[in-house]
């Protein structure tokens, strides 16, 4: 942690309080002109900070940035230690956790971006990740699961959103089966999961998870593709103090509890309860992203949601009366 989030931390923790240039650095170790340095930095990010003769500094108002310092202190506080790092701007926090895979990385750890040039969804979708109104963020992991077993890894995740979004908003979520997080009849939040899979037995490498939530209505609105399905937590492109990394310690807290619980499914009554598709017609889609199509007469396209098993696969009734689980694909309601 460098002196600018150490200095930030400091300020944070006592929000109002002043200290003095000479007390911040007797602190951190330093000298007085690095605390000064990293003050004037974090005032030109945004951060409120007020300067008083002979009182020291204090913080009145932080803006909605992430910190990788204030995540970490929040999970800690849980128990969870985790290395969590922020950059302003990637292509994918997906695609760069590989590329710190191939460049040696064997910890778990978050990566968080204020900003993707090409955040990637499922089936290769897009997801919009302009700056400073969503949380774009992913997981690496090193779980002791074979790949089947690390499926539900995706399930876990979206009841962790749904839960962090509920707590900091306020309001009820639900889940549309497989992983997407709706609130107020809009989809909010996406989650892809990669890894990578030892061909000696069968068990993971790793597993990325990466996760977006849309948490304010960018100023112009969405595109013009996505503004009757994409929603935000929050319908005001207004910013909340500190509220971007309140809900990434919300949900990484939330997701890692679930983690080190595994293979309990303790997280699925959260899931069942939340998923709406439950007792819906639905058209089922297949992973090519087409309508599945009738074979020998027989209707599989349209059916009837039952329930979710205890490996969160679909169960579906068809109009000729056959029930099936369905593991992949996706399905969209019928009106």
């Amino acid at each position: 942690m460098g002196i600018k989030e150490q200095v930030l931390l400091l300020l944070e923790n006592k929000k109002g309080n002043f200290f003095s240039g000479q007390e911040i650095a007797d602190r951190l170790l330093v000298t007085r002109a690095s605390i000064w340095k990293a003050v004037k930095s974090l005032q030109k990010e945004g951060y409120a900070i007020e300067a008083v003769t002979n009182k020291g500094y204090a913080l009145k108002r932080s803006p909605d940035l992430l910190s990788a310092a204030y995540i970490e202190q929040e999970l800690r506080l849980k128990g969870v230690n985790l290395k969590v790092k922020v950059e302003k701007m990637v292509d994918s926090t997906n695609n760069v956790l590989k590329q710190y895979i191939a460049g040696g990385e064997k910890e778990d750890m978050v990566l968080l971006a204020e900003e993707q040039s090409a955040g990637r969804g499922r089936r290769g979708r897009s997801f919009y990740s302009p700056q400073g109104t969503g949380l774009y963020m992913s997981l690496l992991l090193h779980p002791d699961a074979t790949a089947e077993e690390g499926t539900v890894l995706t399930t876990l995740t979206a009841v962790a959103a749904a839960k962090a979004v509920e707590k900091v908003s306020g309001e009820e979520t639900s889940i549309k089966w497989v992983n997407d997080v709706w609130l107020r009849g809009k989809k909010i939040s996406g989650i892809l999961t990669e890894g990578s899979t030892s061909l000696e037995d069968g068990k993971l490498e790793y597993v990325i998870v990466g996760i977006g939530i849309n948490i304010y209505e960018p100023a112009g609105g969405f595109p013009e593709e996505l503004k009757d399905v994409a929603g935000a937590v929050f319908t005001s492109h207004i910013q909340k103090e500190n509220m971007r990394n309140r809900l990434a310690a919300e949900f990484i807290n939330n997701f890692m509890e679930y983690y080190h619980m595994l293979p309990s499914a303790n997280y699925l009554e959260e899931y069942r309860k939340r998923c709406f598709v439950i007792g819906k017609k639905v058209q089922i889609i297949a992973p090519s992203g087409e309508p599945y199509k009738a074979e020998e007469g027989l209707d599989r396209t349209n059916a009837t949601v039952l329930g979710i098993d205890d490996a969160c696969h679909l169960q579906v009734q068809y109009t000729d009366g056959t029930v099936e689980f369905l593991s992949g694909g996706e399905i969209s309601i019928r009106i």
